[in-house]
């Protein structure tokens, strides 16, 4: 558990629960409730700047705990910190694991084409990452209305099966699982197994097996 500052971005008065936005841009939304104040006080507004504590609940959703309002002084620093965080993501608007992503899909759709793969690969191969960003923001959208969550072993799968780009793509747009552990081990493991089969399906072992096979 760690403390965190961010801003109410979402907020429910007659239900008495809104969701936290951390200055970290690359951080999950925090689920906030009324009585999860450390003190009595004003009614939150949207845009107010708090510090709370941050724990994983029952749900497995991020919940912010022993919250308390930042004063104006704190606030200017979050604006200044938010300003500098802004300006870097945008200095570097491609990332490793994005650059990754579009190698992958760009060699997968070469070897489809030489037919180094089955014609279908290319197809296959865009439907699980299609499935796989849907899969995401349904969690998420799950997430925040607390009803039922998609299982992370079908997140996995998608992601094994070759949707890994596209979960890579929803984890950082909508800003989910991106610091749950071990969720993002066990995810990059799905990105090496699945670059694994590739190779195994492209290699000439595996040629040399499947022509074995066609004479048995």
């Amino acid at each position: 558990m760690m403390r965190d500052q961010g801003r109410l971005i979402e907020w429910f008065d007659e239900k008495g629960y809104g969701f936290i936005q951390p200055n970290d841009a690359d951080k999950d939304r925090v689920f906030l409730h009324i009585k999860d104040f450390a003190r009595s006080g004003p009614r939150p507004i949207v845009g107010c700047a708090l510090e709370y504590l941050v724990i994983l609940d029952e749900r497995g959703r991020y919940r912010a705990k022993q919250v308390i309002y930042l004063k104006a002084a704190q606030t200017r620093a979050l604006a200044a910190n938010k300003k500098r965080s802004v300006s870097t993501a945008r200095t570097s608007s491609l990332k490793p694991m994005q650059i990754a992503a579009v190698v992958y899909i760009v060699i997968v759709a070469l070897l489809s084409f030489i037919h180094l793969l089955p014609a279908y690969s290319f197809i296959f191969i865009a439907l699980m990452n299609v499935l796989s960003y849907w899969l995401y923001a349904q969690d998420k959208e799950a997430a925040q209305l607390g009803n039922r969550r998609v299982p992370e072993q079908t997140l996995h799968i998608i992601s094994f099966l070759g949707g890994w780009p596209a979960a890579g793509l929803a984890q950082q747009k909508l800003r989910h699982k991106t610091q749950k552990q071990p969720f993002r081990k066990i995810y990059f493991c799905t990105i090496v197994l699945n670059i694994l089969l590739l190779i195994w399906l492209i290699s000439p072992l595996n040629v040399v097996l499947r022509l074995s096979l066609i004479h048995i």
